[in-house]
This record gives structure tokens, sequence and C-alpha cells, in this order.
């Protein structure tokens, strides 16, 4: 069931167009955020994983964003979707490390963890 649902959705991917609505730019903060929840997460034993979630996640876009300016495209257009990422990133990192993961325990601080049955 996987597999047909990834393939129907690169079916659909590949005819959609990006423009810069708020939808385009929705999807740019949606995929931010979920990026860096993923490098939070991956780094979730560091004191410092929510910079370290957010710091990845925008360097990404930054990154192929500019390679995108580099070929051509529009430069307000990148700019754009660079700005909606990294607000996507923020909030995403911010709020995996909040809610999310459990707190780290260090020297200087202290956590407690709620846990609940469904």
């Amino acid at each position: 069931m996987k597999r047909i649902l990834i393939t129907a959705l690169l079916g659909i991917a590949s005819t959609s167009h990006a423009y810069d609505g708020l939808s385009s730019e929705l999807s740019h903060a949606m995929g931010g955020s979920l990026l860096a929840a993923g490098i939070t997460y991956a780094y979730r034993d560091s004191p410092s994983r929510q910079w370290i979630g957010f710091a990845g996640s925008t360097a990404a876009i930054v990154l192929t964003e500019s390679i995108s300016i580099a070929q051509g495209h529009k430069a307000s257009s990148q700019l754009l979707d660079m700005a909606s990422h990294a607000l996507g990133a923020a909030v995403g990192a911010w709020y995996s490390d909040k809610y999310w993961l459990m707190p780290v325990i260090s020297r200087s601080s202290v956590g407690v963890v709620y846990t609940a049955r469904f």
C-alpha cells in the first residue's frame, strides 16, 4: 500500500507548478519545518539540537536555491522560497525541541518527562 501511495504522489508531483502564492510558500514552510524536525531528532542527544536542526535545514535550502539562482532562475522568487523555508525551519526546530523530544539533562538544567497512554 505504501508503494502505491508513493508512486501516486510522485506521479502527481511531476505535474505541479510553482508560483509565488500563499500555497507555494506554505509548502516551503512545511518542508522546512519537517526537515528541521528530522535533523533535530537526529541530534536529539545534543543540548543545542534546536539550533542544529534550524541551521541544517536553512543551509540546505540556501544551497539549493543558490544553485537555482546561478542557473538563471528569478532571484526574487528564490529568495522568497528561502525565507519561507527558514521560517518553517525555525518553527519546526523549536516545536520538536520543546514538545516532541525529551528534555536534555545537563549540569545546569533538569527536565521533566510526561507520558500518557491512549
